[in-house]
């Protein structure tokens, strides 16, 4: 299951928006930028049987979406938290 812009919308609580396609830019880079913090060998099907995968997508995605007018320097530590523990896990396996 994918991070949709739908499920973004609804987690932000908006009912009207044209940043459809933003968000959707948002959702593509956020999962670019998942996948090679926890290992670019793994697929995105793969990565996305693990919940921490689109749990981080979102919150990134949610994370600029929201401060997207402002100067963002560092990824918010729960979707690093979430790297880290992809990174535990298919290490395990």
């Amino acid at each position: 299951m994918s991070v949709t812009v739908q499920d973004i919308e609804r987690s932000l609580r908006i009912d009207l928006t044209d940043d459809g396609a933003l968000i959707q830019t948002y959702i593509d880079t956020a999962v670019a930028y998942i996948q090679n913090a926890v290992d670019s060998t793994h697929t995105v099907e793969q990565l996305e049987t693990y919940p921490q995968f689109n749990f981080a997508v979102s919150l990134l995605v949610q994370f600029w979406y929201s401060n997207r007018d402002t100067d963002m320097k560092e990824t918010p530590y729960q979707v690093i938290s979430m790297i880290q523990q992809l990174r535990g896990k298919i290490n395990d396996n």
